[in-house]
């Protein structure tokens, strides 16, 4: 078994379905809206949206500011007259219902939590981050729960991960970061000095960056790595 006290969590695309909560919530926003859902409106929702993530990870927009820039620039983009921050409020509400994990989680964390502490470092907004693991019933699987919209800080910043060890109480060497986004997770775990396992569900031939230590492709993978002899 891996010598680590934490294992520090990614939450989307590492054991929650945001693809899956995304599509419900977005197919009930157009729907609030009159919008149709067609292929090229919801491109184009996702380019100003991924727009939005890329200035916050890159510290240029602050979460509040991803809420409602995101559909103000999507409506812009395709001349609609309508209110983004309606849109944003009614979203978010949508994201924090609509909970799904994906195939396999549930047992890997509650195997997981029988020999580490385990710790959510997410980017995201906290209503929809807590919402979700309450409705899951996974809240209880971890020791601290650390979401960049209460911390003011977002992943790979320093600020982030200083901010989870002053939470946690632990020391970088007592933790592996285990996520699916090299852009926050993985840099943020190499330009801080923890240990990181790469998690690239049902991808193969990926390039794992230099300096991460451990990568998976599946859930059975990641356990053959933590449970090694």
């Amino acid at each position: 078994m891996l010598d680590y006290e934490y294992l520090l969590l990614d939450a989307d695309g590492t054991f929650l379905d945001f693809s899956r909560t995304e599509e419900e919530s977005l197919r009930s926003l157009f729907a609030h809206f009159g919008i149709p859902y067609t292929p090229q409106l919801v491109s184009s929702y996702h380019k100003s949206n991924a727009l939005c993530w890329k200035m916050l990870e890159e510290g240029s927009l602050g979460m509040k500011e991803l809420e409602e820039r995101r559909f103000q620039l999507f409506f812009d983009s395709q001349d609609l007259a309508l209110d983004s921050h309606e849109a944003s409020e009614y979203y978010i509400d949508r994201l924090s219902q609509e909970a799904y994990l994906i195939d396999g989680a549930r047992n890997l964390l509650e195997r997981l939590y029988g020999d580490y502490r385990l710790v959510v470092i997410t980017n995201g907004i906290a209503r929809v981050q807590r919402g979700r693991l309450a409705k899951l019933g996974l809240t209880g699987l971890f020791s601290h729960i650390v979401i960049s919209g209460e911390i003011g800080a977002s992943k790979p910043s320093a600020e982030f991960f200083d901010r989870t060890l002053e939470i946690t109480g632990a020391g970088r060497k007592d933790c592996l970061v285990i996520g699916d986004s090299l852009t926050s997770d993985m840099k943020g775990a190499l330009n801080n000095g923890f240990d990181a396992l790469y998690l690239h569900l049902g991808k193969q031939d990926v390039q794992v960056p230099e300096g991460v230590k451990y990568d998976a492709e599946s859930y059975a993978q990641l356990a053959d790595i933590i449970y090694a002899d």
